[in-house]
């Protein structure tokens, strides 16, 4: 029986966006990003019908039919962006004076040809001096991403400066200065690590978690990823071509969508094992949701990348720490620690990398289609709404 003390809770309307409406509003522009590469239309043309789209969605913004409108706006904005913006996927490297900087400081510490090539991919995102036999065993063994400046490499920085400047909260407005230190230092680093697609989105998603942690709101990762990849397409939309920012997007995803909700179920008392279990579960999950992607454009899976990659995490975090000290105070005593420490943490490494590219079964050498590809991509999303369904976690 209803009470007018209890009323009954008002269930919100459904809506089609859901909890995550960026994720909408990505798919259908980047659905018209690669529509634009098949279907040519008059730029005039798709201009006005983006604008009588949007004027019938804010006619029935109300009603079910403005999404559809919506929708189709956002589709003819994708459609536009490669004409509006006609740029390549990556932009010239050296116009960045603090990429170069960061390069020469590295160049500076006069380490052996196979450490320097490996620090300046891993701590300036610099891959000029990176040879293929290099890339090999690491390809091989699913652990090619610590060589390229990404999520991994920009969460060091964000954690870094937040466990030594966390003192700052102790003080009056401290708290302020903190934060507004750790935005500038994880652009920075984006900016002298080249900022390649991989690197632009994991200081966006960064930078949201620091304003998160600032304001004590909720850290709504999903809407975040999507909003910065959106983003990312207005500015740039060849970068929906180029196989870094598919990874980069691909891996998080998997991440937020299911790595995150099996460290949940998986949780144990022991903070030690949580964080083992969580390296191994974030690990595979990227590595199931890029494998398509990567047979596709490599023709190899790797197999391997679940185990090693624990090691090898734990070890380019010492690397990058080690680096960014120098980088940051490139003093000539310091380099009398910082070349042994970068020598013995790479030589290490390596050691590693190779000793499991080695090993029978490290990776399977197959290219899949286009079309076997696609239909994995669509197996793995029906798995997400229908085995997951994480948006009712927020209904």
């Amino acid at each position: 029986m209803e009470s007018p003390l209890h009323p009954p809770r008002k269930r919100p309307s459904p809506t089609a966006a859901g909890p995550y409406p960026m994720v909408w509003v990505l798919l259908f522009t980047a659905t018209g990003v690669a529509a634009a590469r098949h279907a040519t239309l008059p730029v005039a043309f798709m201009a006005i019908a983006f604008a009588a789209a949007v004027l019938m969605a804010l006619v029935t913004l109300r009603r079910r039919i403005g999404e559809a409108y919506i929708a189709a706006a956002l589709l003819l904005l994708g459609m536009m962006l490669p004409a509006l913006r006609p740029q390549p996927a990556y932009g010239p490297e050296s116009a960045n004076r603090l990429h170069e900087a960061a390069s020469e400081r590295i160049r500076r510490l006069g380490l052996s040809p196979d450490a320097e090539a490996l620090t300046l991919a891993m701590a300036a995102g610099d891959r000029t001096e990176l040879t293929a036999e290099r890339r090999a065993p690491y390809a091989r063994t699913g652990t090619a991403h610590v060589l390229a400046v990404s999520g991994l490499h920009v969460g060091m920085v964000f954690l870094y400066v937040n466990l030594l400047l966390g003192g700052l909260a102790l003080l009056h407005r401290g708290h302020l200065v903190r934060n507004a230190a750790a935005v500038v230092t994880i652009w920075l680093f984006a900016a002298a690590a080249g900022l390649s697609p991989g690197t632009i989105r994991a200081a966006v998603m960064f930078t949201a978690l620091q304003l998160a942690l600032a304001t004590t709101s909720r850290y709504a990762g999903v809407n975040i990823l999507a909003a910065a990849a959106f983003g990312m397409l207005l500015w740039r939309p060849a970068y929906l071509h180029h196989v870094g920012f598919r990874l980069s997007f691909l891996s998080v995803a998997a991440i937020l969508l299911w790595g995150v909700p099996l460290c949940r179920r998986l949780r144990t008392p022991w903070r030690a094992a949580n964080a083992l279990l969580g390296t191994l579960v974030m690990s595979a999950v990227a590595a199931a949701a890029t494998a398509p992607l990567v047979s596709y454009c490599f023709g190899q899976i790797p197999l391997l990348g679940t185990a090693v990659n624990p090691p090898v995490i734990l070890l380019t975090y010492g690397v990058v720490g080690v680096s960014l000290l120098w980088m940051a105070m490139p003093l000539p005593p310091l380099s009398v620690v910082v070349r042994p420490a970068l020598e013995g943490l790479l030589s290490l490494q390596n050691r590693l990398v190779e000793a499991a590219a080695t090993l029978p079964y490290a990776a399977v050498d197959y290219r899949m289609t286009a079309e076997q590809a696609a239909a994995l991509y669509l197996f793995f999303t029906i798995f997400t709404l229908v085995a997951y369904r994480p948006w009712r976690k927020n209904r």
